[in-house]
């Protein structure tokens, strides 16, 4: 290194010489922290420095596991820190731009206003006095003290820099890695912690620091794979391409689910076997354009896999969901995108709530629908409110998913039980079924658009792969059991109880099982332990978003806390008063597929993929595309007017 300083070469140091993040772990570190997913907890503290919404990716992992990490989810559910928004580090500006002033606890939440000293009004008629005089006197005297201040600070940091500089010219303290390491016992001489940029190069040696240390694992990686199987080489955080699959299959086998036999009664076997499978191939081709995007590239992801060098994407890759749109859209389409996200998960809660109330209401009749789901709120607001205890969060987790397994194996068994033994006694009259109806299309659509809304939790599926370059066999996979199961509860359920079905399979089984039935009073309960776990659980998503937005109006952290469980009551009283404004599951899973999950699943990927490939992709790429944005747009507007129209 020295003797490129001598020769005058690239690595030659001179006044203008920057000290830190010139190097290419430096680069490397900002790039992580851009892109990565956060699951850290320094991680938590510098995502408010991207713009909103920075909490949404974090926040909704907790949907994307069905058996989270006691360690993760206290992650997951963190409130945004206040004190982190005020103590972001400006690495970017000038090396003698002098330290803000060390934070106290009231300091991020006094107003800029109240800051500021009293001015002294002076009228025409106005005389200096002795006293006035002393006072001018004295503010003058300490201006010049924290003039004379500033400039032996100045001195102090340009004597620093002088001194590294020649230390580095003489090659005494250059390490391995190429950072500087500085010895205390060559600078007595000069009062280092004056310098205006000592403080941000020791912030940039711990971040070095760790960057090296990531490299050198990344390194010990890669050279244990050359001599070991790629399984022993592969992360152990991340999850293998088996886990992957189920965890993308239980997020779109969730409560929806039920309602497609309620699907075949409004449009028939023709019809509803179209749209099934229709919306099925729709959501597994648009799945395809969110790999590729968050891959950067419009290939097929397959083709990153490592073994060709000479590939090169053609954008950097993202992470989020709302990253895509950024890249895509710019802020303003990044906040719209979100703003659907977000209604949409307040949905969700409408919808378990009333799930709640209709499966309460089957089981204990002589208390109404309404009261049911008002108890509900009630009960939840303690645990999902007041508490957030990462235990409590993690068995609500692994029982919904346990919850939901044993829903939808029962149904099966229960529709295979009596489609053997009683058969065609079952009460059900070839004239109970319908082979086509066209005036429940449009809510059909929207029922089984919403099955298939699970786009949002697909980033965080593929930031979790072990080998993301099989995301899109993964996708394969899952849509082929989900696009099963859904046709085989859907025909068995319509099948079974023809016009007669309820909006949900499980209500109509209770309701032929009768009273004393122990099998069907198991089944309904499993089903409201699962709409309250994923009612819990999605709810924390939703509140970050708002916490976000109030970080910046917020004291301190303690006020924080206290606004995360006023958030969550009113959220929990919103949802309440919609479920009771509109106690229809089916209405509201229509709606909330027409509107929300058709622009998240269908005309967001395709125009994002558009906007960011469309130089590059083929003709038929494109029409296929401009074919979803349009179909998509046509199916949102024409069956939220005609579906609104039939419930009224």
């Amino acid at each position: 290194m020295s003797n490129d300083i001598e020769a005058g070469g690239p690595a030659a140091a001179s006044e203008s010489t920057p000290l830190v993040g010139d190097s290419p772990s430096s680069d490397q570190l900002n790039s992580s922290i851009s892109s990565g997913s956060v699951t850290s907890t320094d991680d938590i503290k510098e995502e408010l420095e991207k713009p909103w919404p920075a909490t949404f990716e974090r926040g909704i992992q907790i949907l994307a596991s069905p058996m989270l990490d006691v360690r993760k989810v206290a992650d997951y559910t963190k409130s945004p820190s206040v004190r982190a928004r005020y103590k972001k580090h400006p690495l970017n500006r000038g090396y003698d731009t002098p330290e803000p002033p060390t934070m106290t606890s009231s300091s991020p939440g006094t107003p800029a206003w109240l800051k500021k000293s009293l001015v002294r009004m002076k009228s025409l008629d106005y005389r200096f006095s002795d006293d006035n005089t002393a006072i001018y006197n004295k503010k003058q005297q300490q201006m010049q003290r924290n003039q004379q201040q500033f400039q032996a600070k100045k001195l102090d940091a340009h004597a620093y820099r002088q001194k590294i500089l020649q230390e580095r010219k003489q090659g005494g303290f250059a390490s391995s890695a190429g950072d500087l390491v500085i010895d205390s016992e060559d600078l007595q001489d000069v009062d280092v912690t004056k310098s205006p940029g000592y403080r941000r190069e020791k912030h940039m040696d711990k971040q070095r620091k760790r960057e090296n240390m990531k490299s050198r694992r990344e390194s010990s990686t890669s050279s244990s794979s050359a001599s070991s199987s790629p399984s022993e080489a592969e992360d152990s955080s991340k999850s293998s391409f088996s886990q992957c699959t189920f965890n993308m299959a239980n997020i779109l086998m969730g409560v929806g689910m039920l309602g497609l036999p309620y699907v075949f009664k409004s449009a028939g076997w023709i019809g509803g076997t179209c749209v099934t499978i229709g919306f099925c191939l729709v959501t597994w081709k648009t799945s395809y354009y969110l790999g590729r995007a968050l891959n950067g590239d419009p290939r097929p992801v397959h083709l990153f896999d490592g073994s060709d060098l000479t590939i090169k994407r053609m954008r950097k890759p993202v992470s989020s969901f709302p990253e895509i749109a950024r890249e895509a859209f710019g802020d303003n389409g990044c906040i719209c995108l979100s703003a659907v996200l977000y209604f949409e998960l307040f949905s969700c809660l409408s919808i378990f709530f009333v799930s709640l109330g209709d499966h309460l209401h089957a089981l204990f009749p002589n208390i109404s629908q309404a009261k049911h789901m008002t108890i509900v709120a009630g009960i939840l607001t303690l645990p999902s409110a007041l508490l957030r205890t990462p235990k409590l969060l993690s068995y609500l987790s692994m029982v919904g998913t346990f919850a939901t397994v044993a829903v939808v194996s029962s149904v099966v068994a229960s529709a295979l039980y009596m489609f053997f033994t009683v058969g065609d006694s079952a009460g059900v009259e070839k004239e109970d079924y319908a082979l086509y109806s066209s005036s429940g299309l449009p809510l059909a659509m929207g029922i089984v658009a919403y099955c298939f809304s699970g786009h949002a939790i697909v980033p965080s599926i593929y930031n979790s792969m072990q080998r993301p370059h099989e995301f899109e066999r993964m996708i394969d996979l899952t849509y082929g059991v989900v696009l099963s199961a859904c046709l085989f509860v859907a025909v068995s359920g319509y099948y079974m109880f023809g016009d007669d079905v309820d909006d949900q399979i499980t209500i109509s089984l209770e309701k032929r099982a009768g009273e004393g039935n122990l099998a069907m009073d198991c089944l309904t309960w499993l089903m409201i332990l699962t709409a309250c776990s994923k009612f819990t659980l999605t709810m924390f998503p939703l509140a970050l978003g708002f916490e976000e937005m109030l970080t910046n109006i917020l004291p301190s952290d303690l006020a924080m806390e206290l606004v995360d469980s006023v958030v969550k009551i009113v959220l929990i009283f919103l949802a309440l008063a919609v479920a009771i404004w509109f106690p229809s599951f089916s209405f509201l899973c229509s709606l909330v597929g027409l509107i929300c999950t058709v622009i998240v699943s269908v005309i967001f990927p395709a125009l994002a993929n558009l906007r960011l490939f469309g130089p590059s992709l083929p003709l038929s790429e494109k029409l296929f595309g401009w074919l979803l944005v349009v179909g998509g747009t046509f199916v949102a507007v024409v069956g939220t007017i005609a579906t609104v129209d039939a419930d009224i």
